[in-house]
């Protein structure tokens, strides 16, 4: 599939320098670039440890520990 990207020219000239550094296309490049990103963007799912957490099973639940709190005076949000 093919992209149209307009850059400028202070990036364009990063680019050239790079891919000529590196030995490979500026198209190379732009592809590393856009792997590593979408890369990140997969990682910043929870990992497997959280996903496969199911509490702690003698531990109370959450609400239990509201019961004896009083009601607050007024809004505290106001």
């Amino acid at each position: 599939m093919n992209f149209n990207v307009y850059i400028d020219k202070q990036a364009t000239a990063r680019l050239e320098r790079l891919a000529k550094a590196r030995r490979v296309s500026r198209n190379a490049l732009i592809r590393e670039a856009l792997a590593r990103l979408l890369d990140q963007d997969i990682r910043a799912d929870w990992p497997d440890v959280v996903l496969d957490f199911n509490g702690i099973s003698d531990m109370p639940p959450f609400e239990d520990t509201r019961r004896g709190l009083k009601a607050p005076h007024g809004d505290p949000f106001a």
